[in-house]
């Protein structure tokens, strides 16, 4: 899981389905405490499903730099995610305010508002397969979701995704009863298929570029070698 460690900085490729922190079950942060890390300062975040690169602040002084180039955006972020259908165009840009949706039957779920944050995707198609794409997807703004509702918003939601897929009561019945078969019959994989690929930061004692990759995980390999 460790993809680069120095005294300051550890960053780790998070498996999907692990939560980052605040869960009822295993953590990210119940494993790096376990790993010797008493105080871990996470400083950038992935959604429970979410695989790939989550950069780890070992004291308090390197999460306070870090945690001002977040603030800053000075932080680049990629992600890869396997998208619903066929992007028409090569590359482009989504620029598409994000809200909390009050009213829907899943909390937690965003949609596209004008009274929304502003939020700013640029993407690239990378690879394309029959009925699917597979996208990289560089994310300027930070919101919650924000690259699953920009692509659910463009008409290609993420393959898997319980929420801004085919029906967001996907994500009520998974909740009360677990992925089952009925489901993926409908979702293709059992948790969305978005993947933290590449970080690159400023390191924060040397103020050296520090970048860091992370292969596409097990499940989207299978998926895309499965359709090509």
């Amino acid at each position: 899981m460790k993809v680069y460690e120095d005294d300051d900085v550890l960053v780790v490729n998070k498996p999907g389905n692990l939560a980052c922190h605040s869960s009822d079950r295993e953590t990210l942060v119940d494993r790096l405490r376990a790993a010797g890390i008493i105080t871990p300062r996470l400083v950038n975040r992935l959604d429970r499903e979410t695989s790939g690169l989550v950069i780890v602040a070992k004291n308090e002084r390197a999460g306070k730099i870090l945690g001002k180039q977040v603030l800053r955006r000075e932080i680049d972020k990629e992600y890869l995610a396997i998208c619903c259908g066929a992007i028409q165009q090569e590359t482009g840009v989504i620029d598409q305010p994000i809200a909390v949706n009050s009213t829907g039957v899943v909390y937690t779920k965003r949609i596209i508002a004008p009274a929304g944050k502003p939020s700013l995707t640029e993407f690239a198609v990378q690879q394309r397969l029959p009925g699917f794409s597979v996208v990289r997807l560089m994310p300027k703004t930070g919101r919650a979701h924000q690259l699953r509702v920009h692509l659910a918003w463009l008409g290609h939601p993420i393959v898997g995704d319980k929420i801004y897929g085919p029906d967001e009561r996907l994500y009520i019945e998974f909740i009360a009863h677990g992925v089952t078969d009925a489901m993926l019959q409908q979702l293709l994989l059992p948790r969305h298929a978005l993947h933290a690929s590449a970080v690159t930061f400023r390191h924060p004692v040397t103020q050296l570029p520090v970048t860091c990759r992370a292969e596409l995980p097990a499940d989207m390999a299978r998926f895309i070698a499965e359709r090509t």
